[in-house]
């Protein structure tokens, strides 16, 4: 179980690269650079499920060391992709990503890029971008950039909710994306970072409601079968990180975790994380405190909009500081929503599926 864990709360102060939606004219010396999934793929779920996470190895042809001004992920079948994540490759797995991408099929990636071992993943193939429903192009905000060197590789994962397929029907799919850069070389522009703030979910079915997945054993069985034999060990991780019992949790319509920081750096701006049954999302420093400051405050969410909020000022967090995510979920859509109310019946945890869900904040910084 700990090898899942780790990655959980490893990935809350590793590199990667939220760029907010800012509006800013390009510098002069811009290099664009689009490259598309080499096949097109035909998403199909495992063991019966209605999500597809597939991941590919795609290869932008930078010809210098840069800085990424930025990345705008383009799906091509916009009604049942999910979400894209953008990994940076590094050369400590491009021999495994080469191997396992097999000249453009993809592999199927559950969590994460699949690649190198469970303790590694998140360091030596961090993010570069992520896109959701409402997400356009990230643009750096004024000064900030994320670097990418000289012939590194993108591993796309693209999820693919099947329930939203229109009338049934799933089509392949070439998705593709486009990056602008600047050169490294005399670039003064600060290096951003996301800070990723999961905090658990456990929604027992509503009153009057009942059928066999109602039991949460049988739910997390049915949750490995349908994503990956791992996701209740996962589901399991985040209680235990948030200080709560990962076999025995309360079921509560609200969701919270704390995490003290042990790293300084400068909040630039946020983002909420949800699936189809989050009512609310907010991020708070120092809750309680004097020093207590509302980095994000999400009252009506709307999972067709998850672009980020620059913050009108940056919040400097300091080693020691806590900051606390914490949702509301209404488990009671899962009856309402055309996508979900098909399904059978079940508790509900944290998973990679369209119809599980999630509590996550997520945060663009840079380091003091």
């Amino acid at each position: 179980m700990k090898l899942r864990i780790l990655p959980l709360a490893l990935i809350a102060v590793l590199s990667a690269s939220l760029l907010p939606h800012v509006a800013e004219a390009a510098p002069a010396k811009t290099k664009r650079y689009t490259v598309t999934m080499k096949k097109a793929h035909l998403p199909a779920a495992p063991k019966n499920g209605t999500d597809d996470y597939r991941c590919f190895l795609l290869d932008p042809k930078v010809t210098e060391d840069s800085i990424i001004r930025s990345i705008q992920f383009i799906p091509q079948r916009k009604n049942y992709v999910h979400h894209a994540i953008i990994f940076r490759v590094t050369d400590a797995d491009l021999e495994e990503a080469i191997a396992a991408d097999k000249n453009g099929t993809g592999w199927p990636c559950f969590g994460g890029s699949g690649l190198g071992g469970m303790l590694s993943t998140f360091i030596s193939s961090p993010w570069l971008s992520s896109w959701a429903p409402g997400r356009g192009k990230d643009v750096s905000p004024a000064g900030y950039g994320t670097p990418f060197k000289k012939n590194e590789r993108f591993v796309l994962q693209v999820h693919y909710n099947l329930l939203a397929a229109n009338g049934g029907k799933v089509e392949t799919d070439q998705s593709k994306i486009v990056m602008d850069t600047v050169p490294a070389k005399g670039s003064t522009v600060k290096q951003l970072h996301v800070e990723l703030f999961p905090a658990p979910v456990e929604l027992a079915c509503p009153a009057g409601v009942t059928g066999p997945l109602c039991d949460r054993k049988k739910s997390l069985i049915d949750l490995a079968a349908r994503t990956s034999t791992t996701s209740a060990f996962e589901s399991a991780g985040i209680n235990a990180l948030c200080g709560q019992d990962p076999f025995k949790p309360v079921a509560s319509l609200t969701s919270q975790c704390d995490k003290v920081i042990n790293s300084n750096f400068t909040v630039i701006a946020a983002a909420p994380h949800m699936h189809l049954l989050g009512r609310s999302l907010s991020i708070i420093l120092n809750p309680g405190k004097p020093t207590e400051k509302l980095l994000l405050d999400v009252k009506n969410y709307n999972f067709d909009d998850q672009s980020a909020t620059v913050l009108k000022t940056p919040v400097k967090v300091v080693a020691g500081d806590t900051i606390r995510v914490k949702c509301t979920f209404d488990p009671t859509l899962r009856q309402k929503i055309p996508q979900l109310k098909s399904l059978a019946p079940r508790y509900i945890t944290w998973g990679e599926g369209s119809s599980d869900e999630m509590c996550l904040g997520v945060i663009a910084a840079t380091p003091q």
